[in-house]
């Protein structure tokens, strides 16, 4: 057989080892998915919400939500919202970390103007 006859012959086979390569990378894709979304409903099941807080969504942000119900991920719209306020939390630590420091430095600012003004008012000065 000639090289000329040999070559529709090795891109047959490059081609069929693509398409099965391509067939395991979304076989194992889908398989990471599912992993993901069986975590996701999990941590959705664990969470214990005690606290009612109404939102209001735009259009795009209520269809994600709507799509963590249909796939089965959340059982309603309250949990689908409730994972991704959770999520959206543990990804912005650095900031909640930062917010969290300077609420600190503002509680004691306002204890150090009060404790002011109560030696002030205890010295029987006008405040």
């Amino acid at each position: 057989m000639t090289e000329e006859e040999k070559q529709p012959r090795k891109t047959k086979e490059t081609v069929n080892e693509f398409i099965n390569s391509a067939k395991h990378m979304a076989n194992d894709l889908t398989s990471e998915i599912a992993r993901t979304a069986e975590r996701i409903y999990e941590e959705a099941k664990s969470a214990k919400r005690q606290i009612v807080v109404s939102v209001r969504l735009d259009d795009d942000s209520a269809s994600k939500v709507d799509q963590l119900v249909e796939a089965g991920i959340c059982s309603s719209r309250s949990e689908a919202v409730a994972l991704l306020t959770k999520s959206g939390i543990q990804a912005r630590q650095t900031l909640f970390a930062e917010i969290e420091a300077k609420i600190r430095e503002i509680q004691r600012i306002k204890d150090e103007i009060r404790q002011a003004a109560d030696r002030v008012n205890t010295e029987g000065q006008v405040v």
